[in-house]
């Protein structure tokens, strides 16, 4: 009995999607493109909705930024979109677990 118990209970674990609680985030963000960030917005792929922006200062390119993200995020796939001093724009989906404590080449858009 005891060991269909834990057959059941591990099929449960394997059943339920685990969600990450990341906390607070810290990564560089180093602008390898060809563009002047002013701006980055994230929200959970799955969700409509935006933060604010998370600079403090406009990136050049070449340059690096320290960021900190601290608002208990839920899981660990982002989207974060950019704007620029030109007024484009570009969005690209960000593991923000794996780029935690990291340095992030940003390169596109």
């Amino acid at each position: 009995m005891r060991s269909l118990l834990m057959i059941v209970a591990a099929a449960a674990a394997i059943a339920v999607p685990a969600v990450a609680q990341t906390g607070a985030v810290s990564f560089s963000i180093v602008n390898n493109s060809e563009h002047t960030i002013d701006a980055i917005l994230y929200g959970q792929s799955s969700s409509d909705e935006w933060s604010d922006n998370i600079l403090d200062v406009v990136v050049e390119p070449g340059d690096t930024v320290e960021v900190t993200v601290d608002d208990e995020l839920e899981d660990c796939m982002y989207d974060f979109a950019y704007s620029f001093d030109d007024g484009s724009a570009y969005a690209e989906r960000v593991d923000m677990c794996e780029i935690n404590g990291t340095t992030y080449e940003f390169t596109g858009g």
